[in-house]
């Protein structure tokens, strides 16, 4: 039978005061240990703000992870279909896939337009 763990991340702005505070962890016998700063550009917030982020960034992004099919799935019609929360435009893509036991949902807006000067088009009517 597997043990149960809760896992507490705390962060700090001070490096000393993370120190110290990882010290009194240890000193009260609780199993500490230090993890490295996410870096910001891997962090996305939910809503409004994810919707931003893809806006500034071009491609396809993971915004969620789940062990369940039907949640990721559900999450990424919302996405496509204006329902979740900074997405009501319908500017924005959605697919799921499975990548190490786990369904994660990719997401990229879709709002840019790329406009073609090659000459190929029709000829203008007047």
């Amino acid at each position: 039978m597997a043990v149960k763990r809760t896992v507490i991340r705390v962060a700090f702005d001070d490096e000393l005061e993370a120190a110290r505070f990882l010290q009194s962890c240890r000193r009260k016998g609780l199993d500490a240990a230090r993890e490295d700063a996410r870096p910001m550009g891997d962090v996305k917030r939910n809503g409004p703000e994810l919707a931003s982020w893809l806006q500034t960034h071009a491609g396809w992004h993971v915004v969620l992870e789940s062990a369940n099919r039907r949640a990721a799935w559900s999450a990424a019609w919302k996405i496509r279909h204006g329902e979740r929360r900074g997405f009501e435009s319908l500017l924005y893509d959605a697919r799921t896939a499975s990548r190490n036991g786990t369904w994660i949902v990719e997401a990229r807006y879709k709002g840019r337009a790329v406009k073609s000067d090659d000459g190929n088009g029709m000829d203008p009517l007047f």
